[in-house]
């Protein structure tokens, strides 16, 4: 079995993927990718994509037609459950489980089909940087030239990254007879949004917030469904995190982290995908040229747009803010709310 690869990247997630799709693309074979899940897995993430994130999977090759994406009619803007807009959408599409399963999966399938190298199950137990090798479960030892995290926000990439505040999202999906609609709820938690999507017989139900420790967030999330009136099991409640800021982009001269690994994601509207998939691209491009110093100067970028994002963040969700918005905005300029929540809430996605 062979034991040395030119690139190893953990996780094969959309960052993970598209920065080994990239250097095949840019000549580069000896890849090979760690998946610590088995495919079709699921992810905790609500499975909506733009018009930006759709191009850019179709620049990949990726047809979302394929993989069942539809896109929406409208929203309903709900402010402590109470509607006060209807917004005509532009740019956002779904499945029917809203959730990324699919997507995730046709992903990895077009990598396979390319040629990528992807080990399922498998993830890693020991790293030794000075060695430029990671010792695997089953007892698998293999070697690297370069080593890209792209775990995500608790993944083995994790314990290199400054400890920083988290947003946390919660959702479930489960069957229910309800018209086809999206519901998206501001008010519900303090620094965050809620939304209620249902879709071809399928609803999903969703929260996310700024984590607060010791906040009993499956309290709020059982409270949020009996306001609603819906029940379902909230044995399937998945909850993952997703960073606020961007952290090290590069250890090493080699080792090298995307996506939400690197905080490539918005804090406010919590969209990742696009970022995702672009610093995938990015590193890719890095390890080409071997220029860590190309991807440090992406993601220092990127780090100044998000930090501007948390200010709006801090600022959007305080009371009076939200009570002018929702109360005042929604009633009196419902056509800038509609453009203002298209091309910057939605489409940044």
């Amino acid at each position: 079995m062979k034991t040395h690869y030119q690139v190893i990247v953990v996780g094969a997630g959309p960052s993970g993927l598209a920065t080994a799709l990239n250097l095949r693309q840019q000549g580069v074979d000896d890849i090979l990718v760690l998946e610590k899940k088995t495919f079709p897995r699921y992810k905790c993430c609500a499975g909506y994509i733009t018009n930006k994130t759709k191009t850019a999977y179709e620049q990949f090759g990726l047809d979302i037609g394929a993989c069942h994406y539809t896109l929406i009619k409208d929203f309903n803007i709900f402010y402590q459950l109470r509607g006060v807009q209807t917004i005509p959408n532009r740019f956002l599409y779904t499945n029917r489980k809203i959730d990324r399963v699919e997507l995730d999966h046709s992903f990895f399938l077009l990598a396979k089909m390319r040629g990528i190298a992807v080990w399922e199950d498998t993830y890693i137990e020991c790293h030794e940087p000075d060695k430029n090798q990671v010792l695997l479960n089953q007892e698998r030892t293999v070697t690297y030239e370069y080593l890209v995290f792209a775990d995500g926000t608790t993944g083995f990439g994790s314990r290199y990254q400054p400890e920083k505040r988290r947003n946390i999202a919660m959702q479930v999906t489960f069957p229910a007879d309800r018209r086809d609609a999206i519901g998206i709820h501001f008010g519900i938690t303090p620094k965050g949004y809620a939304w209620v999507s249902s879709y071809q017989g399928i609803t999903n139900v969703g929260l996310t917030d700024v984590y607060t420790p010791g906040r009993d967030y499956r309290a709020v999330f059982a409270n949020f469904l009996d306001r609603l009136e819906l029940s379902c099991d909230l044995r399937e409640l998945r909850a993952a995190f997703t960073p606020i800021g961007t952290g090290l982009p590069v250890m090493d001269q080699n080792v090298f982290f995307v996506g939400d690994a690197v905080g490539a994601c918005d804090p406010l509207t919590l969209s990742g995908l696009r970022y995702s998939l672009k610093s995938g691209e990015k590193c890719a491009q890095s390890i080409r040229t071997g220029n860590p110093g190309r991807y440090r100067r992406y993601i220092r970028t990127l780090g100044i747009r998000f930090k501007m994002m948390t200010v709006l963040q801090r600022l959007f969700y305080r009371k009076p803010i939200l009570w002018l918005t929702f109360n005042v905005g929604c009633r009196y300029f419902s056509g800038l709310m509609a453009f203002a929540f298209n091309h910057f809430f939605v489409n940044k996605k």
